[in-house]
């Protein structure tokens, strides 16, 4: 901690360092004195001084003199640097950038080069959509986008964060086919109304990659209102073969609810039947992540016998205002999560989307060359609120390896399938993701600059496309 003397001599600076000074016992020799015990006055002064000493330093510890050396410079900005010798000064000095990553069910907000986010939010207002007729739906406007983006990243600066939004770089989690309404109105709100210097848009499904250290892979993202698969190869997203499911949690919630009512007593009241139909989204979330589970048939594997992972006991629903629970049959705790797997349970609303999670990503596999499926396949990493659902990854596992082994061409990469398994929460994947890209050298931003000089925005179909 304290520093030589100037008057310290090379041979005393390569000495053995130690946290107490080695002084001489009084009345020993002294080396150098005329007699063995110097002379009266010799001994006397020399003995008198080592005596101050010993008291000096005896008073003040190496802690005590840390302690003392923190409290002068503690009010310094480079105070870290100053007793360690360490540390850069921009550790204190410069801002991280504000890291978001827009979701159908929360929000997630945080700092550059932070391991989770400070703050997951619900945002429902991101699901607003706008009837064009009866069965056909559209992205909201250019100016309804800015009016509820507005209040949203208004709460994100100063409510949740609390920092100021014109001295702090935005890196954004961006979808691959976002409606450009939204795109525009997002630049709008932050370059006109919170007057960021710069943004930077960053393919999510790419993001959770950075957390494997590879730099090829497959993502599949288990969300809200669908799954999402994207293969990526030497960093660069194959855009042509991405795969969506429409298999989500929405999905899950509207099953259970559907059972739930089929398993009512008759004497159920009406205002109990409006509640679970209406006013339980989050009751039912609770139950799902509470007491729901995915079912796996685990095959024979060397001395391990088959076996089964499913539960026969039933569980209790508890809905809002309502005094009593309702059982919910062991049946109804995993068949909802079934619609992961069987692309028949979805039904009319899915469309042409009306895929399995394991059909998703054969489809995905065949649109990817044939060098660049070898590749993807040995590093399959699962994100998203689904992925946290036990019994779901085993089952996936195994789902994905047989699906491949059905499919001629993909038959001899079933036995390459690979999963790589997240340090992170899977939630937050792909916020976290973000974080360390942000953290990094060598982006190119999209600055205030060029939102005035008119430059078109980020636009991963038209600059990105593979």
């Amino acid at each position: 901690m304290s520093e030589l003397p100037k008057s310290a001599s090379p041979a005393a600076a390569k000495a053995p360092s130690s946290n107490r000074l080695l002084l001489p016992t009084p009345g020993a020799s002294l080396k150098g004195s005329s007699s063995p015990g110097g002379s009266p006055r010799t001994r006397e002064s020399l003995n008198a001084r080592l005596q101050a000493l010993q008291e000096k330093t005896a008073g003040s510890s190496p802690s005590s003199r840390a302690a003392g050396s923190f409290s002068k410079i503690r009010g310094s900005l480079f105070a870290f640097r100053s007793v360690t010798g360490g540390a850069s000064p921009s550790f204190f000095t410069e801002k991280q950038a504000v890291v978001i990553d827009f979701g159908r069910a929360y929000t997630k907000v945080g700092f550059a080069g932070e391991s989770r986010p400070r703050h997951l939010f619900p945002s429902p207002e991101l699901r607003a959509r706008r009837q064009l007729s009866k069965e056909v739906s559209a992205s909201l406007s250019y100016e309804a986008w800015v009016e509820v983006l507005e209040e949203l990243l208004r709460k994100v600066f100063f409510q949740y964060l609390s920092v100021s939004p014109k001295d702090r770089r935005v890196v954004v989690c961006d979808e691959a086919y976002s409606a450009s309404s939204f795109r525009a109105a997002l630049c709008h709100v932050l370059f006109k109304c919170l007057t960021v210097p710069a943004v930077s848009f960053v393919l999510e499904l790419v993001l959770p990659l950075y957390l494997t250290g590879l730099g090829s892979g497959i993502v599949i993202d288990c969300g809200y209102e669908s799954a999402r698969v994207l293969p990526t190869y030497a960093g660069v997203p194959v855009l042509s073969a991405y795969s969506e499911a429409a298999c989500g949690f929405r999905h899950v919630q509207a099953a259970l609810r559907e059972a739930a009512l089929a398993n009512l007593p008759a004497s159920a009241t009406a205002e109990l039947r409006r509640v679970l139909t209406e006013d339980a989204e989050e009751a039912l979330e609770e139950f799902i992540v509470r007491a729901c589970y995915v079912t796996c048939d685990f095959p024979q594997d060397g001395d391990l016998p088959a076996c089964t992972f499913r539960s026969e006991k039933p569980a209790a629903l508890t809905l809002p205002g309502q005094p009593d629970a309702i059982a919910v049959s062991p049946e109804c705790r995993w068949e909802p999560l079934e619609r992961f797997f069987d692309s028949s349970l979805a039904g009319e609303e899915g469309g042409s989307l009306s895929l399995s999670i394991p059909e998703a990503f054969v489809h995905s596999l065949e649109s990817c060359s044939r060098d660049v499926r070898a590749a993807v396949v040995q590093n399959v990493v699962v994100c998203g609120g689904c992925a946290g659902l036990r019994g779901l990854l085993p089952r996936l596992a195994i789902e994905l390896q047989g699906a491949m082994q059905d499919h001629p061409e993909m038959a001899p990469l079933a036995s390459r399938l690979l999963f790589t398994p997240l340090d992170f929460a899977p939630v937050c994947a792909a916020w976290t993701g973000g974080a360390v890209f942000a953290s990094l050298e060598g982006s190119t931003d999209y600055t205030a600059e060029d939102y005035e000089k008119g430059a078109p925005l980020p636009d991963w179909l038209r600059d990105g496309f593979i």
